[in-house]
């Protein structure tokens, strides 16, 4: 292959992994998504593997491209769990790719085997078949991201096929020059695309209110009955609301708690962490915009049916400190008949 054009590409695909370290960094640390931390690190790796590549060390290119699909397939089940999909115990199959690769780096260290296939084809086909799958699990993910989604999950699909053939068609001296041109372009589209969806990604985006908000920072337990007057109140206020009853202003960001329903506007009533992340950060952003923010909790009771009262009691107490640290307002309805006493003293004292 002629070295002005290899170099070329190797230069353009460093350039283009480097960059979405740099955009995937920024973008966790300002909005603290684990998703993108995952996938900034896995931009790192990928990095790496130009250089494994350059040195023609197979051990190298091996672990490289395993922790590139690790690191990339981790990112992408942290973005199902921050959807409430999945647990996050699964994610302990992403290191598959890493196991496969040591695996077939001691092989050849103890003089098992100095066969191709077994140090590099083999390991380099498994992390190839997770670079595939990461791919899959984010098209899946259109109803929620929309053509963000179909973008980035379309692109790393394409590149994780090819990268399968590689010990298939390495070899291959026709096919070398051609392999080497797509796999560069896939990469750059894949660090584009990449950026494109972060930066699209359902971060929780505040808008000043167009009216003044005279609460005080904490917490404001209304009664049922009082809660149209609160909806009034806050008609034109982006309020971030969890509720059973559908019926809200226009202007508030409403997720519809339920152990049935899917998609992007639902919530399980047991994913209490994923509640409570989407809540930190929507009251972070909120007070570094100047803006109170506001979240809307209307069905506590409905949420102590599903999780145990020392549970929820821990989640609200944190709801309320969030909402204090960043000069937000929790407003939870709640009728006290449907409490025990001793529950309803204790969420007094928690929330005061």
């Amino acid at each position: 292959m002629d070295q002005t054009m290899l170099l070329l590409g190797q230069t353009l695909s460093l350039s283009a992994k480097v960059t979405g370290v740099l955009f995937l960094a920024y973008i966790y640390w300002k909005h603290r998504r684990e998703s993108a931390f995952w996938w900034s690190l896995s931009w790192v790796a990928a990095a790496s593997s130009i250089f494994a590549d350059i040195s023609e060390n197979i051990y190298l290119l091996s672990v490289a491209e395993a922790f590139w699909a690790a690191l990339l397939f981790c990112g992408t089940l942290c973005l199902l769990e921050e959807n409430g999909v999945v647990s996050r115990r699964i994610k302990v199959i992403s290191a598959i790719p890493v196991v496969t690769s040591l695996y077939g780096i001691l092989i050849g260290v103890l003089g098992y085997s100095s066969d191709w296939f077994t140090l590099l084809g083999l390991p380099y086909a498994v992390s190839a078949l997770f670079i595939t799958i990461s791919g899959l699990v984010i098209l899946s993910l259109k109803d929620f991201y929309n053509k963000s989604a179909l973008h980035l999950g379309g692109v790393i699909t394409v590149l994780g096929l090819h990268e399968l053939d590689f010990p298939i068609l390495r070899l291959v001296e026709w096919f070398a020059p051609i392999g080497f041109v797509l796999g560069s372009v896939l990469a750059i589209l894949s660090a584009y695309f990449m950026i494109k969806f972060v930066f699209t990604e359902e971060f929780i985006k505040v808008e000043k209110p167009p009216v003044e908000i005279n609460f005080t920072p904490g917490v404001m337990m209304v009664s049922p009955e009082d809660y149209s007057k609160i909806k009034e109140m806050l008609k034109e206020v982006p309020a971030l609301a969890f509720v059973r009853d559908l019926n809200v202003p226009e202007a508030w960001n409403a997720f519809f708690i339920t152990n049935t329903g899917k998609g992007s506007s639902s919530i399980p009533p047991t994913n209490l962490a994923r509640i409570l992340d989407m809540a930190t950060r929507y009251l972070r952003e909120a007070n570094e915009k100047g803006v109170t923010g506001v979240i809307v909790v209307d069905c506590p009771e409905y949420l102590k049916a599903y999780n145990r009262f020392e549970t929820l009691a821990k989640f609200l107490a944190s709801l309320k400190d969030s909402a204090v640290l960043h000069n937000g307002v929790l407003v939870l309805i709640t009728d006290e008949g449907a409490w025990e006493k001793r529950e309803f003293e204790m969420l007094k004292r928690i929330l005061r």
